[in-house]
């Protein structure tokens, strides 16, 4: 039969091999071997033997225990048919059963013909035909399992040099990791009595390790025994890579802050994360019996539906829903919806964040407008605004009461109608100059008497004849452009003053402008991984842009550099690496970081081999909780004041007036006088108190309008007020001549003058000869106002609570605690600090502050 004409495809056929399963069906097949066959390897796996063999060998001798040899015809494509030589080695379970078996194949020594020559010989041609194999092959002796065959794809995977052939002659036990060698012991048993398949780690020339899934069998001796081991190895990294990517994607899947969730057709849950389950406390087992009108009472089914329908024509739908937890409690969330179908069926993928702090601050931001709406509208100046295509935009109730044009004839109408209300035509205006060309500019600005640009902005004076229902004004006009957080401008402002009775204009304008801010609408969250050396390997996530970092930045970098070493990380590595799960904070710079380390394991050793991390922005929640603490500390001892401070003359109040009672009927006057007295002074006290706690709760709201003044005027006037108590008490005062001008709130700075320079002469004691000095000193680059006296002094212990509200060091006095506070207030409203020094009781005290406006220059 061998002489007879054969397909080329059979004729060039050669060594090969496939794998059967249990089921009596390839599972496995040599591609090389196959495509020379003109047989694709999609087209052979799950068949029968029957389509490569004619007759195919029995069930009974597949299935045997024992290898096997032997000649069987070789079917090619239906277009051929050749018989080879095949060897049968059965691959056994632990019971002895079959578990899978090779089949391979040799050809018989051909015909001679003119195509092959004598010095080709059969050894030759069966060694490039495994060297062409995709698969790598290795033969080595049993007795020391040194290597002395391997092809090319062999030493590719193994990290050798083909050419050469250098991974032969080698000893296998260099391509085995450390611990693989015991593993390679214990296989062989079942290697050697029928063959064994399975996953291998192997490692490569330069040391790396790689999984592999390997063949091993021994081939058969002339002399009974087998002497050499045979193995076909494939690299399962990339699979591996692929299942380490997913269980990555798996890990930040359930640990994202975010509710991540998929629904099927019918809005059931058929998965939710960790976050989801934890957030509405409810288990996981419970959600997935549930569906979503169960947890939405604002998604009943019909506007599922129109959801679901919308999904169909969109690729992803964002919206706003309300979840409701298990205990009853409901908060907002934002909710991002994509379809997608699998086997046929529509399934919803969901992605929920809670928004109770953007819905909060989307509130405020509409408070913060409204409030701005106001402002604007009750500003004496007159203004309006446009945006970038002329539209008025803005149209206050000062230009409506100056041009006697109402705001509904000219919001959100173009074509210059702001002109026309003070023109009467639509000629151009200062604000038009704002975005005009140079050549534009020049034409505007022959409409008024003069011009001045400071910058991009833009300041005139001019008469209108036809404001005020024809009485006209000379007004000063300011326009300014409108810029967006980027810098882009997106319209312009005109500020028109009437400043026909005023002499001269304010020195400075300050136009307080609140716009629309970005609000950030997600929890930055960093996601990292880091070896066993604490080095990062993986670095991404949105919250490395709060830290100016891009993606993959720390990539090669050290965690505990990172993080620094007074955060402790140095410990939790450790504790992460040893398999702990630890969550602690981080501070990098002012910003607060919820971190949590989770150790990965090798699933085949059971050792950590890495670590993952999530790092949460919790900066705005630590500093509104240390928020909290001071105001809640403040509330507290206002409430003791109240409940003590203002009880106290309340009592005196009733004592009293039931001994007034009693002297009235006694007509007692000298005991009634006295009854009066205390009950005067016990109502003067809580008026007092009263009076003092409501003008420390205006700080900050009720501001006069800014004044400049010199430091010596408000000293001095002070002085006047408590010159009866410096009298009395025979107090010298000294103060500096120094030019220091002030500008601000001079009511206010007037106060903190009179509480410092009255409780100097309070607090002198017995002071023979007290003395108070109010000067000027240099700290640093900034001027600093002093008040020094030489009275009773402060304990340095003390020091930190003078300012504090209700604070009283002297019980015997009769202040009340709040006048400290209220100096401390001022000053900082006028953005400066203030402090107290003492060397101690009975050495005298300085009070020093700062103030924004404060300068030194000569009068005038």
């Amino acid at each position: 039969m061998d002489n007879e004409p054969r397909p080329a495809c059979c004729m060039d056929a050669g060594v090969g091999a496939v794998v059967i399963g249990g089921d009596g069906r390839i599972c496995q097949v040599d591609a090389d071997w196959s495509a020379s066959l003109g047989l694709s390897v999609a087209a052979l796996l799950g068949q029968t033997l029957d389509v490569l063999l004619d007759p195919p060998p029995s069930w009974e001798l597949l299935s045997a225990p024992r290898p096997w040899r032997g000649k069987l015809r070789l079917r090619c494509g239906g277009a051929g048919e050749r018989w080879l030589r095949a060897h049968l080695v059965p691959v056994l379970d632990e019971a002895g059963r079959m578990r899978c078996c090779t089949l391979m194949f040799e050809p018989l020594p051909p015909m001679p013909s003119p195509e092959v020559g004598e010095g080709v010989s059969r050894s030759q041609l069966l060694e490039s035909v495994a060297d062409s194999a995709s698969d790598a092959i290795v033969v080595a002796r049993l007795e020391r399992l040194e290597v002395i065959y391997a092809n090319r794809a062999a030493h590719l995977l193994f990290g050798c040099d083909p050419e050469s052939r250098d991974m032969i002659g080698r000893a296998g036990g260099q391509f085995w990791p450390e611990d693989g060698l015991a593993v390679l012991e214990a296989l062989l048993p079942e290697a050697l009595a029928g063959g064994w398949r399975g996953e291998l780690r192997q490692r490569r020339l330069d040391g790396s390790e790689f999984l592999a899934d390997a063949t091993i069998f021994a081939l058969p001796s002339p002399i009974g025994a087998p002497e050499l081991v045979a193995g076909m190895l494939r690299d399962l990294s990339a699979r591996q890579q692929a299942e380490r990517q997913r269980r990555l994607a798996h890990f930040a899947l359930e640990r994202s802050g975010d509710e991540v969730f998929l629904l099927d057709a019918e809005a059931r849950f058929v998965y939710v994360n960790e976050s989801m389950h934890e957030t509405l406390g409810l288990s996981r087992e419970r959600l997935l019996t549930m569906s979503v009108p169960d947890i939405d009472p604002l998604f009943p089914p019909q506007r599922l539906q129109e959801v679901f329908a919308r999904l169909l024509e969109e690729s992803s739908i964002r919206l706003e829903t309300i979840h409701q937890r298990g205990d009853g409690s409901r908060f907002p969330v934002e909710i991002l919806a994509s379809h997608f179908v699998v086997d046929g069926e529509p399934y919803y993928s969901c992605i929920g964040r809670d928004i109770t702090e953007r819905v909060a601050a989307r509130r405020a931001l509409e408070e913060s407008q409204e409030y701005l709406d106001t402002l604007i509208d009750v500003l004496p100046d007159a203004l309006f605004a446009i945006d970038g295509e002329g539209v008025v935009t803005i149209w206050n109730r000062a230009i409506e009461q100056m041009s006697g044009v109402p705001r509904e004839q000219v919001l959100g109408r173009a074509g210059r109608v702001y002109a026309t209300a003070f023109y009467g035509e639509q000629r151009p205006m200062l604000i038009d100059m704002v975005s005009a060309a140079p050549e534009k500019c020049e034409e505007i600005m022959r409409c008024y008497d003069h011009v001045h640009r400071d910058g991009d902005v833009l300041l005139a004076q001019l008469h209108l004849p036809r404001v005020y229902g024809g009485r006209g004004a000379y007004v000063w006009g300011k326009a300014v452009p409108l810029r967006d957080t980027a810098g882009r401008v997106f319209g312009a402002l005109e500020i028109i003053r009437d400043i026909s009775e005023l002499k001269e204009a304010e020195r400075a304008l300050r136009l307080s402008e609140a716009r629309f801010r970005s609000v950030v609408s997600n929890t930055p969250v960093m996601i990292f991984e880091f070896d066993a050396d604490g080095v990062f390997r993986l670095c991404e996530g949105s919250g490395l842009e709060s830290l100016g970092l891009e993606p993959g930045a720390l990539v090669g970098q050290s965690v505990a550099g990172f993080l620094g070493a007074d955060s402790g990380v140095e410990t939790h590595i450790a504790r992460a690496i040893g398999g702990d799960k630890v969550q602690f904070t981080a501070a990098l710079g002012r910003q607060v970081f919820e971190t949590y380390f989770n150790p990965v394991r090798d699933p085949g050793t059971g050792s950590g081999v890495s670590v993952i991390g999530v790092a949460v922005d919790v900066t705005e929640r630590t500093e509104r909780e240390a928020e909290l603490r001071q105001r809640t500390d403040e509330l507290t001892r206002f409430t003791y004041t109240v409940s003590h401070d203002l009880k106290s003359p309340l009592v005196t109040i009733r004592t009293f007036l039931g001994f007034l009672e009693r002297d009235i009927a006694a007509g007692d006057e000298a005991r009634i006088a006295k009854d009066l007295g205390f009950v005067r002074k016990a109502s003067e006290r809580m008026t007092r108190l009263l009076d003092e706690l409501l003008e420390l709760s205006r700080i900050g709201r009720l501001v006069n309008d800014p004044t400049e003044f010199s430091l010596r005027e408000v000293v001095d006037e002070v002085l006047e007020l408590v010159a009866g108590r410096i009298v009395e008490r025979g107090v010298e005062v000294t103060v500096s001549d120094a030019p220091a001008w002030i500008l601000g709130d001079r009511p206010r700075l007037t106060e903190v003058f009179l509480n410092l320079i009255d409780n100097a002469v309070k607090f002198m004691g017995d002071q023979s000869a007290p003395r108070i000095e109010i000067g000027l000193e240099r700290l640093d680059d900034a001027l600093v106002v002093v008040v020094a006296d030489n009275g009773k002094g402060i304990d340095p212990r003390h020091l930190h609570k003078v300012f504090g509200l209700f604070e009283r060091l002297d019980l015997e006095g009769d202040g009340t605690g709040i006048g400290l506070a209220l100096v401390q207030r001022i000053v900082e409203v006028h953005g400066g600090r203030i402090w107290a020094e003492s060397p101690g009781p009975g050495q005298g005290a300085r009070f020093c502050f700062t103030l924004a406006g404060l300068e030194l220059r000569p009068a005038g």
